[in-house]
């Protein structure tokens, strides 16, 4: 996992926000399956939803953005996300790219983010892997928190979404809440 984080003074075009840290992301999800099958749970946003605890999907609008929520835990403090996104698929490259805007649920904080994800077959084992390379500005109270504990979170997060796309991938998929 490569994590780097920096914090810039507020953005000109955003002034409410007051500062914003800035989280870069590089992970690698390895899983025993087909680069097919795990495409198949991939390019399926009710499918991944179901491999990421805390999370939820609204309606798809007009222009291909959907509603979605997320409880992320930073320590003993619990956030909720609500945000929307939209997902551009490449399916001839196993490859795409989520776009997403949101704020926590009381308001103090915004995020935006974009994620890049590429399926490729695992080089070093049978199996695929899920590259993954995101950039988040998170803005306003409580961006701080989330500064300090993004690399703890991201870690956790992903161990996670691994544990659950696998016993997805196997045919035994977890209550989406369950540890």
């Amino acid at each position: 996992c490569v994590l780097r984080m920096r914090v810039r003074p507020g953005l000109p075009q955003r002034p409410e926000w007051s500062g914003i840290a800035m989280i870069e992301v590089n992970e690698r999800v390895d899983v025993d399956s087909t680069p097919e099958a795990v495409w198949a749970v991939l390019s399926d946003p009710h499918a991944v939803v179901e491999c990421v605890k805390g999370a939820s999907l609204g309606e798809k609008d007009e222009e291909g953005w959907y509603d979605a929520g997320l409880l992320v835990a930073f320590g003993p403090a619990r956030v909720t996300f609500k945000a929307r996104f939209k997902l551009d698929l490449d399916p001839a490259t196993l490859s795409g790219k989520v776009s997403s805007r949101g704020k926590d649920n009381q308001g103090g904080t915004r995020i935006k983010a974009d994620m890049n994800f590429r399926v490729v077959p695992r080089t070093d084992a049978p199996g695929t892997s899920v590259l993954i390379e995101a950039k988040t500005e998170v803005g306003g109270r409580l961006a701080s928190i989330v500064e300090s504990g993004a690399s703890l979170v991201v870690k956790r997060m992903n161990a996670d979404f691994a544990k659950r796309l696998g016993a997805r991938l196997a045919g035994t998929p977890m209550d989406k809440d369950a540890d």
